[in-house]
């Protein structure tokens, strides 16, 4: 889970106001933000709420308000309230916009935080977009400051979900570098770029780089938090995901479930950030035979998204297809095509429509269609699969290869000889022109 920032005063947006007033006002939202950062959510948003009321009689170019509106969002992001979270930071952003030199440092937090939250509701178009612009007004004012590194690791770890680690991996050693330069090896959000980088060596299978990157994220975590810190989540769930693709689904499972354990301690039992950890603790249980487990794990997880706003995530996708090739195993075939649908209409209105991350969406589909014979279907995505691939990647890259080789499968089947010997040549001239 990315980081948000809690927004200190702006000097230059502070206007007349009686002194006394304006003094107990900052000590008031001091306080609440304490409060929220040890854990006291309730008291925190009593705290804020009615600092939001007092700032309204404050004068309208006062920042007062917006820091506020900000801060609160803050909170309701991590309590899984996303939808109130993006309201006030839109609310916010306006009176951080207009500020200039250095105090444009705080506009870039509160893109991040606004970007943050479009992210964890998949809405990764406009999340891209307000943390390119969080990086580049902070690199304007100091390319070396630390907190550039927050919108680097949020903006890497959207793009891993993406299936964009190429992408990915240097925005997190970036990330990585400036929070050791800055804050050295121990500092907790060092364990953070390390789980990022670490996802992103797992997606580019180079699975002994990412094993280390997570065991010192979660050594890490061991040394500086307490021993029920919920963020040491985080770690034990990414190294879960390095070992069940190594096939060690015994020991993922645990490290799952270690996981899930604090952050219900700590959030809750419907709080968003279980049901990734629940949908993974799913896969591990399906893996070693236990259907009915992972299927309740399956429907939590996506009642949580659901209940939360974040069923337009990419991780709600996961769930729901995963369910899905439960169902398929069980011969459930109606219910799992069901399934599979609407985790691609999740993803396509997430990636966007031309986005080379469908094509593993599309191929999927045209694979499952061909084994239910259903051949005109299976042609349709897998057309979709070629024409992604060749726009994401080029018409003569290794990626158009794959989905052509499957298309040409498909004409054997259907004794359709001229399209196969067709789409056997092009892939013979594009493997030729690589050698």
């Amino acid at each position: 889970m990315g980081r948000v920032f809690f927004v200190c005063l702006i000097a230059c947006g502070l206007f007349a106001a009686q002194t006394s007033v304006v003094e107990e006002w900052d000590s008031r939202l001091d306080h609440a933000t304490l409060l929220a950062r040890q854990g006291n959510y309730a008291e925190a948003e009593k705290a804020y709420l009615a600092a939001i009321e007092q700032a309204r009689d404050f004068p309208a170019r006062d920042l007062r308000l917006a820091k506020a509106w900000n801060n609160l969002g803050a909170l309701d992001y991590q309590l899984g309230r996303y939808e109130d979270a993006e309201r006030l930071y839109t609310q916010a952003l306006p009176a951080y916009q207009a500020l200039h030199g250095m105090a444009r440092a705080a506009y870039s937090s509160v893109l991040n935080n606004l970007a943050e939250v479009h992210r964890v509701r998949g809405n990764f178009l406009e999340a891209e977009k307000l943390y390119r612009e969080a990086i580049e007004v902070r690199e304007k004012i100091n390319p070396r400051d630390a907190e550039i590194a927050a919108p680097l690791n949020n903006l890497a770890v959207m793009l891993n979900q993406q299936g964009r680690p190429r992408e990915a991996e240097p925005l997190a050693r970036r990330a990585l570098q400036l929070w050791e330069a800055n804050y050295g090896p121990k500092y907790r959000q060092v364990a953070a770029a390390l789980n990022t980088l670490g996802e992103a060596l797992r997606l580019l299978e180079r699975y002994d780089e990412s094993e280390q990157c997570h065991r010192r994220a979660v050594e890490l975590r061991r040394e500086i938090l307490p021993p029920n810190d919920p963020e040491m989540a985080s770690g034990l769930g990414n190294l879960g995901s390095v070992l069940y693709r190594e096939g060690k689904y015994a020991e993922a499972a645990q490290l799952y479930r270690e996981a899930i354990a604090l952050r219900e301690k700590a959030l809750g039992p419907d709080h968003p950030k279980l049901a990734i950890l629940l949908n993974n603790l799913g896969t591990s249980m399906q893996a070693i035979g236990k259907k009915k487990e992972a299927e309740d794990l399956y429907r939590r997880a996506m009642a949580i998204m659901e209940a939360s706003g974040a069923a337009g995530n990419p991780d709600y996708a996961k769930a729901v297809e995963n369910l899905g090739d439960l169902f398929l195993r069980e011969g459930k075939a109606k219910g799992a095509e069901t399934l599979y649908l609407r985790a691609l209409a999740v993803r396509e209105k997430a990636f966007g429509p031309h986005s080379g991350a469908l094509a593993d969406s599309y191929e999927w589909l045209a694979d499952f269609y061909l084994r239910l014979g259903r051949l005109t279907e299976a042609e349709r995505y897998l057309k979709r699969a070629i024409a992604m691939r060749e726009g994401a990647f080029g018409p003569e890259s290794a990626e158009v290869v794959r989905s052509l080789k499957l298309l040409g499968e498909l004409y054997t089947v259907q004794k359709r000889t001229a399209q196969a010997e067709s789409v056997r040549r092009r892939v013979d001239s594009i493997q030729h022109s690589f050698r």
